[in-house]
C-alpha cells in the first residue's frame, strides 16, 4: 500500500517511484502471463477435467486462468472466436463443425478421455426379458413398453441435453428412422437430470429409453445395452445421421493463438489422459460427499498425484503441490 504523506507536494522522482510500484503491485511488469480461459462444458467429465488442468496451469505454471461456463454449441463458437483459448473434450458428434472451421483456426493437441461411446441404450433387464428388440429398427413394435401416461401415446424416449451437438443428432435420427409418430422425445434439461431419470427407472425395474454415453457412473454401474443402429460411415454423419454414432475419439482443442504465447501450456496437454476409471471415481466421490466439481477436482489433484504429475515437470509439479497443501 502507498500511504499519502503530510505533504501534497511530490518530486518528479516520487511520482516515478509511485507509478513503479503501482505497476509492480498490478502485474505489469514484462514478465506478466496472459490468462488462459477454459471451456467449462456443462457435464461433469468436461467441468472435472477443465478444473483439474485450470488448477495446473494457474499454479504449475503461474498464469492466470478463468472458466466460461455454456453448452456445446456457445463454447465451440468461443473457442473458434478465441473467446477462450482450451477445450478438453471435443466429442465426435461435433465433427461435422470440425470440417466447418477454417484451417488452423483450431490447433488439436491430444485425446482427451481414454474411452467413450454414444448410443440410444435401455436397460439389459428390459432387454433380457423382450429378446426381439435389438435395434432402433424394431422400437415401432415395441413401443407400448416405453408408453407412460404424459407421452401422448408414443415411446417415452429421454434425448440429449440442450444446446449439445447430440440433441441436434438424436433430431435428426428420429426424423431420419421415421420415429416421429414412435418417439415422444423429453430434453431432460441438464446431464444430472438424465442421469437421476435414468437411475430411478433402474431402481424400480421399469422400462427406459434414451440416450447415454460412456464414461458415466450409469455407463459402468448399470448394465445397459445399446441397441444397434446401422453402421456409421461418414456419408451417412453428413448427411441423414440415420447410423451409429461415430467411434468416440474425444479431442483437447485449443485455439490458435495459445501455442504462441503459452507453448508449454501445450506440451502439457499434449501429454494429457484422463482414465474412464478416475473419471468415474471422481463423480462416485462427488455423488458420495454431496460435492461439487470444484472439490471433485482437488480430489483428483491429491488422490491421482503419480497420474497429473506424469504430464508435467518436476517443478511444476511442486508448486501444485504447494497449492494444494495451502488449500488445507
Amino acid at each position: 500500500m502507498i500511504h499519502r504523506k503530510k505533504s501534497f507536494f511530490l518530486t518528479l522522482a516520487a511520482v516515478a517511484a509511485c507509478f513503479a510500484l503501482l505497476i509492480a503491485a498490478c502485474g505489469g511488469g514484462e514478465d506478466e502471463k496472459e490468462p488462459i480461459v477454459f471451456s467449462d462444458l456443462n457435464w461433469p467429465s468436461a467441468e472435472i477435467q477443465a478444473r483439474v488442468a485450470a488448477y495446473i496451469v494457474e499454479h504449475g505454471y503461474g498464469y492466470p486462468t478463468e472458466l466460461v461456463p455454456g453448452d456445446t454449441v456457445s463454447l465451440w463458437q468461443a473457442l473458434v472466436n478465441n473467446d477462450t483459448h482450451v477445450t478438453m473434450e471435443i466429442w465426435p458428434a461435433q465433427q461435422e463443425w470440425l470440417l466447418d472451421v477454417e484451417e488452423g483456426t483450431l490447433v488439436e493437441v491430444g485425446l482427451s478421455l481414454d474411452t467413450g461411446w454414444e448410443a440410444w441404450v435401455i436397460p439389459q433387464y428390459l432387454k433380457d426379458a423382450n429378446p426381439g428388440l435389438v435395434s432402433v429398427a424394431d422400437l415401432p413394435d415395441y413401443m407400448d413398453l416405453f408408453v407412460t401416461s404424459d407421452s401422448q401415446g408414443k415411446a417415452r424416449f429421454v434425448t440429449c441435453i440442450p444446446g449439445w451437438a447430440c440433441e441436434q443428432v438424436n433430431a435428426a435420427k428420429v426424423e431420419s428412422y421415421g420415429l416421429t409418430d414412435v418417439l415422444d422425445v423429453l430434453n431432460p434439461g441438464s446431464s444430472a437430470a438424465l442421469a437421476a431419470d435414468l437411475e430411478a427407472a433402474y431402481e424400480k425395474g421399469d422400462p427406459w429409453l434414451g440416450y447415454m454415453w460412456h464414461p458415466t457412473p450409469q455407463s459402468v454401474n448399470l448394465d445397459l445395452y445399446q441397441l444397434e443402429e446401422p453402421p456409421y460411415s461418414d456419408e451417412c454423419w453428413a448427411t441423414t445421421k440415420a447410423c451409429a454414432y461415430p467411434e468416440a475419439r474425444v479431442l483437447i482443442m485449443v485455439n490458435n493463438s495459445l501455442p504462441g504465447r503459452a507453448p508449454e501450456v501445450v506440451t502439457f496437454l499434449e501429454k494429457w489422459s484422463f482414465k474412464a476409471a478416475d473419471q468415474v471415481a471422481a463423480e462416485l466421490w462427488m455423488e458420495e460427499n454431496n460435492e461439487d466439481t470444484d472439490a471433485g477436482a482437488l480430489w483428483f489433484l491429491r488422490n491421482y498425484r503419480d497420474t497429473w504429475a506424469s504430464f508435467v515437470p518436476a517443478e511444476v509439479a511442486e508448486k501444485v503441490d504447494k497449492a494444494l497443501e495451502d488449500e488445507g
